[in-house]
């Protein structure tokens, strides 16, 4: 089981995330802002992140960068904006680990696990 830290500012995205990600036996955070992720951080450390890109305020890369200053842990950036790779700053313009919504809960939970798959090795 891992604990995974889903950051969007839609609750009803957070809600889909946790009801997937909890059948499949993972335990979940919840964030409604970039700013309520890196507190959430400062208190525990998640096994994995699904960080949406658009947010109100800090915004999804952002948070990455904050994220990826404290060492590496496996994140899937999803958005609704199929744009959203060409929009990344330069150093994650080839991420990996990119969810678009809308989203099967096969792909979602394909993606979290196969991005701590990939951190792992």
């Amino acid at each position: 089981m891992a604990l995974v830290l889903v950051v969007d500012d839609e609750p009803d995205i957070r809600l889909i995330a946790r009801v997937v990600l909890t059948s499949a036996g993972h335990e979940v955070v919840e964030a409604a802002s970039g700013e309520d992720a890196l507190e959430l951080l400062d208190e525990r450390r998640p096994d994995a992140v699904l960080l949406d890109v658009r947010m109100p305020g800090m915004d999804g890369w952002q948070v990455l960068d904050r994220v990826r200053r404290q060492g590496p842990l496996p994140v899937v950036i999803f958005t609704a904006n199929l744009s959203a790779r060409s929009e990344a700053p330069g150093e994650w313009q080839e991420y990996e680990h990119l969810l678009v919504k809308p989203f099967s809960p096969d792909q979602l939970l394909h993606a979290v696990e196969s991005a701590m798959a990939s951190t792992a090795r």
